[in-house]
């Protein structure tokens, strides 16, 4: 779990500990003076002193640590209710527990302070039912002393982390549009580079018979035979100028297809890596496969189109999770690495897959090349086009223990610019 999205969960973790502590010197006091048995100081002492440890590994351990903070703060308005009884409620305490409980949760919504106030009263009337509890509303002095803090205190550390947690809810939901509008331009670069691959197929299987309709046509006027109507010469004529019409079309199209405004610049690779994964991070969690990064940040800037090489990058991480996806690979392990080069920087994807063909490998980034029964064979080609655009080459060959590697270079900003 990244500390980034445990930033909620320790800042909830930090009120609970202070707020508890506060909470714990008031009900002591009540006890004191009620003459509480032995359960309800043990249940009081637990959830005191070991609760907030609890929730704060739980929160730790799971897929997502907002859920996970929500189950909590039911758990903290249930025992705020079990509590309430168990003071015999006792007047300026319980006010004070429930307007805690309340407090910290406005920020969660209303239906979550509902289904949390909801849990409390239900709690408390089932342990005053099992207790019998009395109902006392007188306070005594010692317990208003005790009181004071929670009443003081509390209310400047809610605010204090609402205020922050605020923030990060602001940050979070940019970086969710900011994500967003990221894979709305990937998928934008993956249309544009498969029309661009396709026109380029399509250019190349045509050619050659737009080719020899032309020189038919050329030849047939070249022979001119006695006695064809001027009108059949005339139809060879625009049937030859046409089948070079139809090449030029076709080149047009490609041309534009794969021609793009590119925008580069100055970039640093490993965070542009980084970026990429975070975006992938649910794919790779849901195929179990296991991320190894050897990411150098003293790497000097490449001077490359961002939107292009990640693009490539998610290219070559799917393509290695759907080689790792079989039943067969029992380690799934994904590395990636990137090294200096004289006048590039060497980026290096490796899988544990079921590895490349050798009949394959030499035209393994042709268009149409694909060992998928649901493939197009336009992704590899995708990527050599992309990074060839920027400046650079790619290639691929086998993992000596097993999968592939695919590799490629970059050039550096001094070398671009050269």
């Amino acid at each position: 779990m990244s500390e980034q999205e445990l930033r909620l969960s320790r800042q909830v973790y930090r009120l609970r500990i202070f707020g508890l502590g506060l909470g714990f010197l008031c009900i002591a006091a009540v006890f004191y003076q009620r003459d509480a048995t032995l359960l309800a100081w043990t249940v009081l002492a637990a959830h005191g002193f070991v609760w907030p440890h609890v929730a704060w590994y739980h929160a730790r351990t799971s897929a997502d640590p907002h859920v996970a903070e929500r189950i909590n703060l039911v758990v903290d308005s249930m025992m705020g209710g079990i509590f309430v009884a168990l003071m015999q409620f006792t007047l300026l305490p319980s006010v004070l527990i429930v307007a805690m409980l309340s407090m910290d949760k406005l920020g969660w919504g209303w239906r979550f302070l509902g289904r949390t106030s909801g849990a409390m009263a239900a709690t408390c009337l089932v342990t005053t039912v099992l207790t019998g509890a009395s109902f006392r509303l007188d306070t005594s002095m010692p317990v208003i002393v005790a009181s004071i803090p929670l009443m003081v205190a509390y209310p400047f550390a809610v605010a204090f982390v609402s205020e922050r947690s605020g923030r990060m809810a602001r940050e979070r939901k940019k970086a969710v549009e900011q994500t967003a509008v990221l894979r709305e331009q990937l998928a934008h670069i993956a249309r544009v580079g498969t029309l661009g691959e396709m026109a380029a197929g399509l250019a190349h299987e045509l050619n050659q018979p737009l080719t020899a309709i032309h020189l038919e046509a050329q030849t047939a006027l070249e022979f001119r035979p006695a006695g064809v109507p001027e009108d059949v010469l005339d139809s060879l004529s625009r049937i030859g100028e046409q089948s070079i019409r139809a090449g030029d079309i076709v080149r047009r199209m490609r041309t534009f297809a794969r021609r793009g405004q590119a925008r580069r610049e100055a970039i640093a690779i490993s965070p542009l890596i980084q970026e990429v994964l975070a975006l992938l991070d649910h794919d790779l969690r849901l195929n179990g496969v296991e991320t190894i990064l050897h990411l150098r940040d003293d790497l000097p800037p490449v001077f490359v189109d961002r939107i292009e090489i990640e693009q490539v990058m998610v290219n070559l991480i799917r393509n290695a999770i759907e080689a790792m996806g079989s039943a067969a690979t029992p380690v799934r392990q994904l590395t990636i690495a990137t090294e200096p080069m004289p006048r590039d920087v060497r980026v290096t994807v490796t899988d544990t897959g079921g590895g490349i063909a050798p009949t394959i490998l030499a035209r393994l980034f042709h268009p149409f090349q694909t060992t998928k029964s649901a493939g197009l064979g336009l992704g590899l080609s995708i990527c050599q086009s992309l990074v060839e655009a920027n400046g650079g080459r790619v290639s691929a060959g086998p993992h000596p223990p097993g999968g592939a590697t695919f590799f490629f270079e970059l050039p550096l900003v001094r070398a671009a610019n050269a």
